[in-house]
């Protein structure tokens, strides 16, 4: 039953998701996979125009409103006086478009995807009642967030939360000092576009894909997977495929990929895919996944995509790959930023055809991997303790 009909035949809660942005970010990918598994409440989405992330929904049911006004890129975190004020000023304007939506106006709950999306509701909904549910999907650090992007939201924006939706207990671990007492607190995993899992592992004789999936930007650790991929696999017919695009100002770091491949003598072994769609069958084309982020890493929907279709993945530890990974079970646990450390796990993998398969049948038993389905049915429960909020205030 679409959302449409479920509508129509009876009465569900209202929720208005709000997203900054509507550029395929690993957040927006997230909440559109979401709202596409059709929840079990009356959704509609509050975006920017500029981006396709939410592409399709409004055919599922979904309604939309696209006039978010877009923010500034590079706000939170630049030095510059005049970009912190042109950021706050559009922080301002985003959330009077918000309040001004009807869609804003007759939702019961109101959900916030990210940091920006959460001041902007916050803003938006003062001298209001309707429960704010803000997402937490990155560490609340300056480190994270900027130190404009991290005061404002911890100032702004989580001392109004009703509740919150927290990626890991890392992420939520970052935030409670600075939640209310009374908000109620979940940690549920994002949607990662599990359709279903691989049970029953392949594993090749041999090691002839090494690859990556996320968003080229530098805290993601390509460079580091790069070099550690070269000390490996220089001059074998071993590829690295690199699945992602670059966003936004990160431009320059996809060129800077690029010719660090030249310089390390692999440029024809690495493959640059761009944006993929269907994550799952990327996963499933390689032997071996690599997660390199530099930092620690609040979820790690790769992480979650390598164990449930069984591949032999390597991740950074600490966040929430450390949560879902035991070290020489389910996967191998690298330190961060630290290509020689990266190399070490790779060589042992490409060595040995019974450690990927022990590994990867370790992955297969991983357990609490939820499909998308299943993601949706979580926030559903979630989301229901604040239906009785919404039934006291009339609406």
């Amino acid at each position: 039953m679409s959302a449409a009909e479920r509508t129509s035949s009876q009465r569900t809660t209202r929720i208005v998701h709000v997203s900054h942005t509507a550029h395929p970010g690993g957040a927006e990918l997230a909440l559109a996979r979401l709202l596409a598994a059709e929840p079990a409440w009356t959704a509609a989405l509050v975006t920017p125009s500029e981006g396709d992330a939410f592409n399709g929904l409004a055919a599922r049911g979904v309604a939309v409103d696209q006039r978010l006004p877009q923010l500034p890129v590079g706000g939170t975190r630049s030095r510059s006086p005049m970009l912190a004020a042109r950021y706050l000023a559009s922080i301002r304007a985003a959330s009077n478009v918000l309040r001004d939506s009807a869609l804003f106006r007759a939702a019961d709950v109101i959900h916030a995807n990210t940091a920006a999306a959460a001041i902007i509701s916050a803003l938006a909904n003062r001298g209001r009642s309707v429960p704010l549910v803000v997402h937490l999907r990155d560490l609340v650090s300056t480190e994270s967030m900027g130190r404009l992007g991290h005061a404002a939201f911890t100032r702004l924006a989580l001392p109004h939360a009703a509740g919150v939706v927290a990626n890991s207990r890392t992420t939520l671990d970052s935030a409670t000092d600075r939640l209310p007492p009374t908000a109620r607190r979940v940690v549920l995993q994002s949607p990662t576009g599990l359709r279903d899992r691989v049970t029953r592992p392949w594993i090749r004789d041999e090691v002839r894909a090494v690859g990556m999936v996320g968003r080229l930007q530098h805290w993601k650790g390509q460079h580091v997977f790069l070099s550690a991929f070269a000390e490996v696999f220089k001059g074998t017919d071993v590829r690295a495929h690199l699945a992602g695009a670059a966003l936004f100002a990160e431009a320059a770091y996809e060129q800077q990929l690029r010719a660090l491949a030249v310089e390390l003598g692999i440029g024809d072994q690495v493959v640059f895919l761009g944006h993929v769609d269907d994550v799952p069958a990327f996963v499933d084309s390689v032997d071996v996944l690599v997660h390199a982020s530099i930092r620690p890493e609040p979820l790690g929907q790769s992480v979650l995509q390598g164990l449930a279709r069984a591949r032999a993945t390597v991740a950074t530890e600490g966040g929430g790959p450390s949560e879902w990974i035991h070290n020489g079970v389910n996967g191998l646990l690298v330190a961060p930023d630290r290509p020689e450390a990266l190399a070490a796990a790779l060589r042992t993998l490409a060595g040995s055809r019974q450690v990927r398969l022990e590994l990867a049948t370790g992955a297969a038993a991983t357990p609490g991997i939820l499909s998308d389905a299943e993601c949706a049915a979580a926030h559903a429960t979630f989301f229901e303790a604040f239906a009785g909020v919404a039934s006291a205030r009339g609406r």
